[in-house]
């Protein structure tokens, strides 16, 4: 009977301690990567990661297609694009953002004066 009711009272308390504490709940971490990327019938021409330990930003251009890649960024300050280099290059970029910044990144494609970009991604510095 003891164990039994042992089991309920732990049962509760991990409930209770989940409701309270967020578990489940999206956290960023030093040293988190966040990654996202933009393709088409052709191959993926655009690969992009964010590190949240120094907010570095990594392009790459992954198709030897002529077009320069980008990085388009939203974050409470504004849009930001940062341009990378084309023929399989990639380029390091080290932002500032203050701690705990939500960021919506896209991985782009220049296209003439187009930026065409994948699905978005969401970090935090």
């Amino acid at each position: 009977m003891m164990r039994k009711r042992f089991r309920v009272v732990l049962a509760a308390s991990m409930a209770m301690a989940a409701t309270i504490g967020g578990i489940g709940q999206a956290m960023a971490w030093p040293g988190d990567t966040y990654a996202t990327s933009y393709w088409d019938n052709t191959c993926t021409r655009a690969e992009v990661t964010f590190k949240s330990d120094g907010e570095i930003w990594t392009i790459s251009d992954k198709c030897a297609d002529g077009h320069r890649v980008a990085v388009q960024t939203r974050s409470p300050y504004g849009w930001t694009n940062y341009y990378g280099g084309g023929a399989h290059h990639s380029k390091t970029i080290n932002a500032s953002y203050p701690e705990g910044t939500k960021i919506t990144f896209y991985a782009c494609v220049e296209f003439g004066q187009t930026l065409k970009c994948g699905p978005g991604a969401t970090a935090f510095a």
